[in-house]
């Protein structure tokens, strides 16, 4: 049979709760109109199916009797376009580091629970395949400005679950179409040092996630001191109380140029966002908000067109009074993380910046 996967059953109602899976439907459009399924659990990943199904796309469905034992996705895929700056998988040095974090860059739209699997506990398929995922191209092409991760207006008495991708009832039904923080720096990680897809991924929680890629060894976890500006460096991995952000380098002024995916305002007033370069500082004359704002204006116009650059207060980016907050800083040389042959750890944010897009 071929269907077309429109999602969980009543989603968003308040029983449709990821504990309850066992009792879930699964609504698929077919020549013969709306059929609801269930998916029974499965060896080893007991959600293999759930997270192979994509709102909208095209399977071919094996069935028992109501349940689903298998579907093979027929949807034509999306050729990612091509970035205007990227990386080289497995090149295991900070400034590939850099240029592979560039490619999600102002083609990626912000998901909460993008790049999570679809039980919420580890990376999505996504988010460990190497190279952008045409389903982010998608996804990113089917929007527009008025695109909202949640609520229109960001106004929670406009919710409405039918329309809304955000990721009710604790299961990420949206985790294929986009990136939030750590989706997004996991991905970044895992292109930098793997060649191939499906190994394991580096998607974890965005407040401990710099402590933990400092427990896998590849370098050293610091907490700057209440109140500090810190200097930090091209490639440091920044984990605030609910984010995670990549560090481009620090100006002059102290402002910090940063990689990040975030709900952002649109140019029409909604809530969307994704992947892109901001800045840390007091207000946008400084020299990193400068910077980001050129970037976007010059090398991603499409996303700037929807999207201006966004300042963000370093009163939050930098508050690290959450016990497992704190910064990142890789190692040269550590067993199985990044060298830095090109002295990136050194270079201001205007360094870095040349060395990844040249002359802007």
């Amino acid at each position: 049979m071929r269907a077309v996967y429109l999602g969980v059953w009543r989603y968003g109602e308040a029983e449709v709760r990821r504990e309850n899976a066992a009792d879930f439907r699964y609504r698929f459009r077919t020549d013969a109109g709306e059929k609801l399924f269930r998916i029974g659990q499965t060896e080893g990943d007991g959600y293999a199916l759930q997270n192979r199904l994509k709102v909208g796309y095209a399977y071919r469905l094996t069935l028992r009797a109501d349940e689903l034992t298998e579907a093979e996705c027929v949807e034509p895929a999306v050729s990612p376009a091509p970035s205007p700056v990227g990386g080289e998988p497995g090149v295991c040095t900070l400034s590939n580091l850099l240029k592979t974090a560039m490619e999600p860059v102002g083609r990626v739209l912000y998901i909460f629970g993008g790049g999570w699997n679809w039980q919420d506990t580890g990376a999505h398929e996504n988010a460990r395949h190497i190279g952008i995922s045409p389903d982010w191209q998608r996804f990113f092409d089917a929007q527009d400005a008025s695109y909202t991760y949640r609520d229109p207006d960001g106004d929670e008495n406009k919710k409405d679950a039918r329309t809304s991708f955000y990721p009710y009832g604790g299961f990420n039904q949206y985790g294929y179409a986009g990136l939030d923080c750590s989706g997004y720096v996991g991905w970044t990680v895992y292109n930098t040092m793997h060649v191939r897809s499906g190994e394991t991924g580096f998607v974890s929680s965005s407040t401990g996630m710099a402590k933990k890629l400092s427990v896998c060894g590849f370098g050293e976890w610091f907490k700057p001191a209440a109140g500090e500006w810190p200097r930090l460096c091209p490639g440091d991995i920044v984990s605030i109380s609910g984010h995670v952000y990549m560090a481009l380098g620090t100006c002059a002024d102290g402002s910090v140029l940063i990689a990040h995916s975030t709900p952002s305002p649109s140019r029409a007033g909604q809530p969307g966002g994704g992947v892109q370069i901001g800045a840390v500082g007091k207000d946008e004359a400084c020299a990193a908000y400068r910077l980001a704002d050129g970037i976007l204006r010059s090398v991603y116009p499409a996303w700037y067109s929807r999207y201006p650059a966004c300042l963000k207060d370093p009163a939050v980016y930098f508050d690290f009074s959450r016990e497992e907050t704190g910064v990142f800083r890789w190692r040269s040389g550590a067993e199985g993380g990044l060298t830095d042959p090109d002295g990136v750890q050194g270079m201001t944010a205007e360094d870095a910046v040349q060395m990844i897009f040249g002359s802007l």
